[in-house]
């Protein structure tokens, strides 16, 4: 636990958002594949929380009493969810694994959201942690569901984590209870974002396309398209609360923009959508590259 705790005083007392958001990955980094094995080792059930808590609460930590008990409840819940995931991957699957992943995983979410909620939540520049559990939530309720239709003899559906080609369901014959579970939770997060008052140096705000883009992509992939378009009106509804789009990080926008013109395609508005797909796609020097006419934008 040493390296993680290390590294989390360390993101705290920098800023460093992306630093503190890797910490929450369910997989290992590169140059040390045996991370997590070693965090989930060096405790147990009985001691996780004193364990924990002896870490978070340490003399290098000035962070207040609220913020610490919102990521204490969160590293607990982490180092559960570390648990089912290695289980899984150690061979002895059990038939409902995937869906024990996901649910331990969905615990992680919902303390993660708390430690945003009120005035003493946790500052603006942490967003990566949000950013990070609600993508591996979408993930693991995809397995879930996939690991549930091959229980029932439909036959799994190929699951695919990365760029936007997997956005678009293969006919809704698919069983989607996670996912649209998932939907839920992370409009949750969409809900925390566009609402949020705080002063705009420190507003959750700033969250708010990255996890519109979520949304979409969950909701794409459910074939939910109407539920997309109630994110668009609550933006719109909130146009004059919100910073200008040029002030949030571009591979942001540009992911917005292509769903919104996809969904401008869907409704027939060609001309719109057009307009909003080479927006997404420009260079930074004004010209639009040359993609093939499916290619998808690849996210980060």
């Amino acid at each position: 636990m040493d390296t993680i705790f290390r590294n989390f005083h360390y993101a705290q007392y920098t800023r460093d958002g992306t630093v503190l958001g890797n910490l929450l990955s369910p997989i290992p980094p590169k140059g040390d594949p045996l991370l997590l094995q070693r965090f989930y080792k060096d405790s147990n059930v009985f001691d996780i929380q004193s364990d924990i808590t002896q870490y978070i609460k340490s003399p290098q930590t000035t962070l207040p009493k609220d913020q610490r008990n919102a990521w204490i409840d969160i590293y607990v819940a982490y180092w559960k969810a570390i648990g089912e995931i290695l289980r899984a991957e150690s061979g002895n699957h059990r038939n409902d694994w995937a869906i024990k992943v996901y649910e331990s995983w969905k615990e992680v979410m919902s303390l993660v959201i708390r430690g945003y909620s009120g005035s003493s939540g946790f500052q603006s520049w942490t967003l990566p942690v949000l950013y990070t559990a609600g993508k591996y939530l979408r993930v693991f309720a995809i397995k879930a569901d996939e690991e549930q239709t091959a229980k029932v003899g439909t036959g799994a559906v190929k699951m695919e984590t990365d760029g936007l080609g997997d956005d678009v369901t293969s006919g809704g014959l698919e069983k989607n209870e996670r996912l649209e579970d998932a939907a839920r939770v992370i409009n949750r997060v969409f809900t925390l974002c566009i609402s949020d008052r705080a002063p705009m140096e420190e507003s959750r705000k700033w969250g708010l396309y990255h996890t519109t883009n979520l949304l979409f992509k969950t909701y794409f992939k459910l074939n939910s398209i109407s539920l997309s378009k109630n994110c668009l009106r609550a933006i719109q509804a909130s146009a004059t609360d919100m910073p200008p789009m040029s002030h949030f990080p571009k591979a942001h926008i540009v992911t917005f923009k292509y769903y919104v013109g996809v969904i401008h395609f869907l409704d027939e508005e060609y001309h719109k959508k057009l307009i909003l797909i080479s927006a997404g796609r420009r260079k930074p020097n004004g010209r639009i590259p040359h993609m093939p006419p499916r290619c998808p934008i690849k996210q980060k």
